[in-house]
């Protein structure tokens, strides 16, 4: 049994999944991965979490009642899966489990079309894994589940990077389909579990405001945001991403919606601002996170505001730009402000402001889970 700090209860009795080492007034010896009920100081049960001994955030709270591990997984699983069916009609590939957002801190599920891929970031969750994957197969009978436990953060928890099928056969490329444009997705090849799922809305949003419009769609991966601006009646696409991999499937799946109009590059992105004159009057910035640790966040700053003064300083007037950071150590504020230094003296209005797809939820006691952030500017 873990027992908290007298007034070291609030943040869970608010809700918040986390436990921080400092609020833990005595703990018996255990393992890490552990999982063991916390009570407050008066001896009142609060939650049941699993534990790491040397990590700031000591405990991670798998559920505020007194339920066995399978259950708690059993119970989260399906309401889930629920909610994700009941929200995206014109989809059969979404994010299943959102670690936190869904009640399972070290825990990501991506769905394509039946195959399971997860991503296991904490010891904990990595001891539950048997049970998961029995869950899967007895809950949602899958094509296959496929592990691609690859971050950085592993190797905090004394974990390695883990990758290969634990259920099924893995079939090489799957075909999904996301409100009305195909994709073809390589689990083994892809970067994160495929797609980037988390930009579904922001790609829908592109297809409204496409029409007759030349766009640049940088870092361009898959062609995600291209092939719906395509869909949305472009007159032309042009893609630029340095993956040589990336951009052959931005080229299959054009050919796969039958689109045309859209030119690929293999070319560094920065390099291209640089000695293109950027005739659009659409620009996609969706890099990689700049930011991957704390340490990295002045270089980081510094890589926004070049990145972004590159386009808008050539972007004709009247044009539209989104640009996004998924750096989670960049706050919506100051991307802004990056955004502003950026401006290079144009005239900019911020038109909207966006976050993650609505199948990447946050817990609204866990603001630390929220990391997209767009703007769709105007350019005068």
């Amino acid at each position: 049994m873990i027992v908290l700090k007298p007034g070291r209860e609030k943040s869970v009795l608010r809700g918040h999944p986390w436990i921080f080492s400092g609020a833990i007034a005595r703990a018996p010896k255990f393992s890490n991965g552990d999982i063991l009920p916390v009570h407050d100081h008066e001896g009142k049960f609060l939650a049941l979490a699993y534990f790491h001994t040397e990590n700031s955030i000591a405990g991670r709270i798998l559920s505020f009642k007194q339920q066995n591990i399978e259950e708690i997984l059993r119970e989260k699983l399906l309401a889930a899966f629920t909610m994700r069916k009941s929200l995206l009609q014109n989809s059969n590939c979404f994010r299943h489990i959102n670690a936190e957002g869904d009640g399972l801190s070290g825990l990501i599920i991506d769905y394509y079309d039946n195959v399971f891929v997860i991503q296991i970031s904490t010891i904990g969750m990595d001891r539950l894994k048997p049970l998961l994957v029995t869950l899967f197969v007895e809950l949602f009978k899958p094509k296959a589940v496929y592990e691609k436990s690859l971050s950085s953060s592993r190797k905090q928890e004394g974990l390695s990077e883990s990758e290969g099928t634990l259920y099924g056969a893995l079939p090489e490329e799957i075909e999904v389909s996301e409100n009305g444009v195909k994709f073809l997705v390589s689990i083994t090849k892809g970067q994160k579990t495929g797609l980037f799922l988390d930009q579904r809305s922001m790609r829908k949003k592109i297809e409204s405001y496409a029409k007759d419009k030349r766009v640049l769609n940088c870092f361009s991966y898959t062609g995600g945001f291209s092939l719906f601006a395509l869909k949305g009646g472009a007159s032309e696409v042009v893609s630029i991403d340095s993956c040589k991999t990336a951009s052959a499937y931005a080229q299959k799946n054009t050919e796969l919606n039958h689109f045309s109009h859209h030119t690929i590059h293999v070319s560094d992105v920065f390099d291209f601002l640089r000695n293109d004159p950027l005739n659009f009057n659409l620009v996609i910035l969706d890099p990689p996170a700049f930011a991957k640790k704390r340490n990295d966040v002045e270089q980081a700053c510094k890589g926004y505001i070049e990145l972004n003064r590159l386009a808008i300083e050539k972007m004709p007037p009247a044009s539209l730009l989104l640009t996004c950071s998924c750096s989670y150590f960049i706050d919506q504020n100051l991307f802004q402000n990056l955004i502003s230094q950026a401006s290079c003296n144009r005239n900019v209005r911020i038109l909207e402001k966006h976050s993650q797809a609505i199948d990447h939820p946050t817990n609204i006691h866990h603001p630390e889970g929220e990391y997209l952030k767009s703007l769709l500017l105007y350019i005068e």
